[in-house]
């Protein structure tokens, strides 16, 4: 191969690699890019972690003030129920009080003690007939009862005052109840809305790490796939380094024209002394000024 061949050669492959090396400069551009995008998907994965693990602490948060609430309301319904029945019991009492009331309205104690005392003098201090005594024993029977009624009647209106004065207190106690109950309730509804939005969020947030994991995936794959070809690109150019390595091998390695003229001459001149016949060729090669005077052309000495 000619020198001007040879160049030629030498030239193509070196372009080749220069636009190699460009396409490799363009892949790792391309590589920087896809680092950064990566870099900042796994620090957006990393906040929302964070947030999923605080939107899970709310959660356990707002669970137990909801489980404490919700116990607190079992305890005052239970409570609310039991201040109905005594409520309920003593309106029962009432009615009877007020039933006792009402016979023994008009029932004057002191007049009746001393009707009593007045027909027990007669029994004593007079001499009746025994039909007589026997009605003024009977009257005195009644009056005792009546007497004993009276005084029940002032226990009972002494002991309904005081029933009275806590079935006040346990209606208040009630209304107070039934508002704490309706405050818990709210609440409850309050928190249960929390809860469904925090669950939400938590869902949301989930599906977000999740895209972000895919994102992550496609650019990992996609940075393999830049540094395989990147490495196609190296091993490319170390093929194209090795051929011109053997380029210039060949180049260098092979005699010149000139070289291979005068080594022949050199062979002719020797056996020209020692008689031996010559070749034409080597005969052109002694005596020819130019190995294409002739008109041939001398290519054929390789």
């Amino acid at each position: 191969m000619s020198n001007s061949a040879t160049n030629s050669a030498e030239e193509a492959i070196y372009k080749k690699i220069a636009e190699i090396k460009d396409e490799i400069s363009k892949l790792k551009q391309e590589k920087a890019q896809a680092l950064e995008d990566l870099n900042k998907l796994k620090q957006k994965k990393l906040e929302k972690i964070e947030k999923l693990k605080g939107i899970r602490s709310q959660l356990d948060t707002v669970r137990n003030e909801f489980s404490l609430r919700l116990e607190e309301l079992k305890k005052l319904k239970e409570r609310k129920q039991q201040l109905l029945q005594e409520i309920q019991g003593m309106k029962k009492q009432f009615d009877e009080i007020k039933a006792i009331l009402q016979k023994t309205q008009g029932l004057d104690i002191d007049a009746i003690e001393r009707r009593i005392q007045s027909l027990e003098w007669r029994l004593q201090t007079s001499s009746l007939p025994l039909d007589e005594e026997k009605r003024i024993v009977q009257k005195i029977a009644e009056l005792e009862k009546k007497l004993g009624e009276a005084r029940k009647m002032i226990e009972i209106k002494e002991k309904g005052t005081v029933e009275r004065a806590e079935y006040l207190a346990k209606r208040i106690e009630l209304s107070t109840v039934r508002q704490q109950i309706a405050g818990i309730v709210t609440e409850l509804s309050q928190k249960r809305n929390i809860l469904n939005s925090l669950k939400e969020d938590r869902e949301k947030t989930k599906k977000e790490i999740d895209e972000i994991n895919k994102q992550i995936e496609e650019i990992r794959n996609k940075i393999g796939n830049i540094n395989n070809q990147i490495k196609e690109k190296n091993n490319e150019i170390e093929n194209y380094i090795k051929q011109l390595k053997g380029e210039k091998v060949e180049t260098t390695s092979r005699p010149t024209r000139e070289e291979i003229i005068e080594k022949k001459k050199k062979i002719a001149e020797e056996k020209l002394k020692s008689g031996q016949r010559l070749t034409f060729e080597e005969l052109l090669i002694l005596y020819g000024e130019n190995d294409k005077e002739d008109g041939k052309d001398s290519d054929n000495i390789y």
